[in-house]
């Protein structure tokens, strides 16, 4: 996917940049440790949000347009960035694509989240006990339209179903493809 830049304001979703972004001092990583832990889950919630609002997954650190702000001459150093980027990782909304730590592919909600709404949705439907192929849970119409992980990107979704199998609460079995793959949630999960 390609990495969105513009010269016009940058919005989240429907709203404007949250306050802190034009506060210098976000841009530079904080000394004492307790400012330094809020200041990185401020990044994190901004770019969530932002990656969650264009649907975008790949974060190239030297071109995330967020990580500048040009009203107040400031740029966050690509130290700064990777620590970010890092702290995503540690939560499980993120994971680096290259050796050198400049790409990540970003996840606004984590295999475990997912994984944990499965299995809630699963049992709210009483769907345990039977099969069901991977995609009509992830994109059917049928079963799952209007559940929250709806439309979740395929590969984030598989990684959640294979938490829930190593945890026993679900097989999953290959199919003839990708999209015929099944999974069977436990009774008991």
């Amino acid at each position: 996917m390609a990495t969105t830049t513009s010269t016009s304001p940058i919005v989240l979703a429907d709203t404007s940049l949250p306050e802190y972004h034009a506060f210098p001092p976000f841009f530079t990583l904080q000394p004492v440790v307790e400012t330094r832990k809020i200041q990185l889950r401020l990044w994190r919630e901004l770019v969530l949000r932002w990656h969650q609002a264009r649907g975008i997954q790949n974060l190239n650190l030297n071109e995330w347009p967020l990580f500048a702000n040009p009203i107040i001459n400031r740029t966050l150093s690509l130290k700064a960035r990777q620590e970010v980027v890092q702290g995503m990782v540690a939560s499980g909304h993120a994971e680096w694509k290259d050796e050198y730590k400049t790409t990540a592919f970003v996840m606004w909600r984590s295999p475990q989240e997912i994984a944990a709404s499965v299995l809630d949705f699963v049992r709210r439907n009483g769907m345990a006990g039977n099969v069901y192929t991977v995609y009509d849970l992830y994109s059917g119409d049928e079963i799952t339209a209007g559940a929250d992980f709806h439309g979740t990107d395929p590969t984030i979704f598989r990684r959640a179903l294979e938490l829930l199998e190593q945890q026993g609460k679900a097989a999953l079995f290959k199919g003839a493809s990708s999209e015929e793959d099944g999974i069977k949630f436990v009774a008991d999960a």
